[in-house]
């Protein structure tokens, strides 16, 4: 049947739903016409004509439309001239011409609903015609489009997110020489009808089949501060279907399994399941609550070997398979007939993510759909490296201790990180060693347990404060439940740092061939998940950098956001001035005549006097020693009005103790921040703005621990977002 709904359907959907007066019109089928009496009907002393066709999208650029005066033989002769363009059109529409109040650049709307297949409906408004994509192309994402998940916002809200961008500033009369062309009270009226039509109709109705898959009205135009519909467009879809939830009791199992069994194990070689079993050994010095699945053998390494799943001892927590890819589908339906098993990690990859790997994929998928059906085991993967678990006391991933050293004698901090590539959480547990996460995931295709699933039991945990997501595509509707998961997070005091990979075609096409992931929209992601309260990050290095702050910062109290910073380099005060703005949230503490004196009379004692100027950010210059910056940070922080310090110092200024074997000096930059640590809870952050010389430097800092940045304009970028996003529900 037709799958697209026609201009006229779409008019009349939205007046039905939101009252939205659409121009007078009337739906001309093939072979007929509008008589005298009909054409009475349209106001004015013109009429708009337009070919009605599935073949012809775009008809203005095909002639499919004529503007022609209100009579009956010209419109005759017009309707005669289009149909001839495709004679298989359903007809043409006659729309009453409207004249437009303004027009130029910012004359008209769009917008938009659709149902996607990660956060279901979703609505898009912005400035109309081709002005929309154009904008989107060359603005920063959030500026030209507003964009939300349906479900998850109501007219109010969505207002409130249009008022942030260029389009409202332009129909708002915001902008020089443009007027307001329509009301507030409309765009509510507006976006309610389609926000309803939205949650109603974009959403999978089961029989009530089919569900809309677009509608969009490109553009309105404006009739008295009033919005007009000029052209609409919708597609009739089938909704992506919605998988059973994973019961979170046995995902838990994941986290802090009491007993785990390895499947793929070689008792000849170092494969990926021997340095696996090998790794959680480490972990378990007695072997305890520890297995191998391996038939004709009795133990390896000191690990006691069952035959057959079967088996094992019932219940075991984890199974976790480092066999060939082939063997997965008849691994999991032996665990599902053992019935001992409760959650698994599949390993291997080439599982539909690759090439030549789909019909293994979808007998996987048929597998794990099994599973979900009998109320079976969860499984993580495939196409993973697994699960580092402190509170599990395992780890999956295949690395060799020699090549990612870990001391699990330090306690952990409060991160969290779910990823949806091994090589990423390798990566920063490599660069970074220490932020010593609670748990890290690697979520792989996400068959069975997805990237919510993960994120919900790790932000559970009272050890876990800090939440990091690495995402490339969400299961369906996952990217619905992901939001919900960052905002509980949020409302208990928690942080979520998220990149979402895929913003552009190649880098969807990318990731599609990864982890079988579908990126989806970029722009919708990014945007619904800044909402729900997440610090969102555009680069692997703003990821980590925000990743370290929310870590170390967490046990810190945020009162406001008025920073203070101190730093040895000119340079690095102009550079952290310059990052306050409204764009970033960044906000320097303003200093009262009284308290500039009091700063003054702190410098004179210093010795400073005539070389440092009392304002904010402080510029000690390379005079600066210890003694200044302890006097100094000391005074800042027991200042009420100021919330937070920066610290800066360019270390190669040859009378601080900034060298490796000067480090332990109790008169140290170290050993004297570990005072002002100790005896504040405002947050602190360090810039160490030097080579690899003072690693070592930027290392003993990070122990104590708090952030250390590499630049003073990052430490300020990233303070002030951290400050905002604790301060606030979203991120600025």
């Amino acid at each position: 049947g037709r799958r697209r709904l026609l201009e006229h359907e779409v008019y009349a959907l939205v007046e039905l739903v939101g009252a939205i007066s659409a121009p007078v019109h009337r739906f001309v089928a093939a072979n007929d016409t509008l008589g005298p009496q009909e054409l009475d009907r349209f106001p004015g002393d013109r009429l708009v004509l337009k070919l009605v066709s599935e073949r012809v999208v775009h008809k203005s650029e095909a002639g499919g439309v004529a503007f022609v005066e209100k009579d009956a033989g010209a419109v005759r002769e017009a309707i005669g001239r289009l149909m001839a363009l495709d004679p298989g059109a359903y007809g043409v529409l006659a729309v009453e011409y409207v004249e437009p109040e303004y027009r130029g650049f910012g004359s008209e709307l769009f917008v938009g609903i659709r149902a996607t297949r990660e956060f279901g409906p979703v609505i898009a408004a912005g400035l109309g015609g081709v002005e929309t994509e154009y904008l989107a192309s060359r603005m920063l994402p959030g500026a030209a489009v507003a964009h939300a998940v349906a479900t998850e916002v109501d007219a109010e809200g969505f207002l409130e997110l249009f008022r942030a961008t260029a389009a409202y500033d332009v129909l708002a009369g915001r902008t020089r020489g443009h007027q307001r062309l329509v009301s507030d009270a409309e765009l509510l009226r507006c976006f309610r009808a389609f926000i309803a039509i939205a949650r109603h109709f974009c959403v999978d109705r089961g029989e009530a089949a089919p569900d809309i898959g677009e509608l969009e009205v490109n553009p309105f135009a404006f009739r008295n501060h009033r919005l007009i519909p000029l052209d609409g467009r919708g597609l009739m879809r089938t909704a992506p279907p919605k998988r059973a939830d994973r019961p979170l009791e046995k995902v838990r199992k994941l986290i802090e399994p009491r007993n785990i069994a390895v499947l793929g194990v070689s008792a000849q070689s170092m494969n990926y399941g021997r340095i696996i079993l090998n790794n959680i050994a480490r972990r378990r010095p007695n072997r305890e609550g520890l297995f191998v699945v391996k038939p004709d053998a009795e133990a390896i390494d000191g690990v006691p070997c069952f035959p057959r799943i079967d088996d094992l001892p019932k219940p075991t927590d984890l199974l976790i398979v480092a066999a060939p890819a082939r063997s997965l589908p008849s691994v999991l339906d032996e665990c599902l007939r053992a019935g001992n098993v409760e959650a698994g990690i599949l390993i291997p990859g080439g599982v539909g993510e690759t090439e030549g790997s789909e019909e293994i994929g979808l007998r996987t998928a048929e597998a794990l759909a099994r599973c979900r059906e009998a109320k079976g085991p969860v499984f993580v993967g495939p196409n993973c490296m697994g699960i580092l678990s402190r509170i599990g006391r395992y780890d999956t991933f295949f690395i060799p201790e020699e090549r990612l050293p870990m001391d699990w004698s330090v306690p952990p901090t409060g991160l969290g990180i779910v990823s949806q590539s091994g090589a990423f959480v390798v990566g920063r547990l490599s660069k970074m060693p220490h932020l010593r996460p609670v748990a890290a995931v690697s979520i792989g295709n996400q068959m069975d347990v997805t990237i919510s699933d993960a994120l919900s039991v790790l932000a559970e945990r009272p050890e876990v404060r800090t939440l990091a997501a690495y995402v490339e595509g969400f299961a369906n509707y996952d990217g619905l439940a992901f939001l919900q998961c960052v905002r509980r997070a949020k409302e208990a005091g928690k942080s979520v740092v998220f990149y979402k990979a895929g913003r552009t075609e190649a880098g969807r096409s990318a990731a599609a061939g990864h982890t079988a992931s579908l990126a989806g929209d970029y722009e919708v992601a990014v945007s619904a998940v800044r909402r729900a309260g997440a610090l969102v990050a555009q680069s692997f290095a703003e990821f980590e950098m925000l990743m370290e702050t929310a870590t170390f910062l967490d046990p810190r109290r945020v009162d406001g956001s008025s920073v203070f910073a101190i730093t040895n380099a000119g340079m690095e005060a102009v550079a952290i001035a310059d990052q306050a703005s409204r764009d970033t949230g960044f906000e320097l503490a303003v200093l009262s005549e009284e308290t500039r004196a009091e700063l003054a009379g702190l410098l004179e004692s210093l010795g400073l006097k005539g070389l440092a100027t009392p304002k904010n950010p402080l510029d000690l210059t390379p005079m600066g020693d210890e003694r200044a910056y302890d006097a100094l940070v000391r005074w800042a922080l027991s200042r009420p009005e100021i919330h937070a310090a920066i610290v800066a110092c360019v270390p190669l200024a040859p009378n601080l103790r900034t060298t490796p074997e000067a480090l332990a000096d109790p008169q140290s930059l170290v050993s004297l921040a570990e005072g002002w640590l100790r005896e504040t809870d405002k947050p602190v952050v360090f810039v160490v703005d030097a080579g690899p010389e003072f690693e070592p430097l930027a290392r003993a800092l990070r122990s104590l621990p708090v952030p250390v940045f590499r630049s003073a304009d990052a430490a300020a970028a990233i303070l002030g977002r951290y400050l905002g996003n604790r301060l606030h529900a979203g991120d600025s």
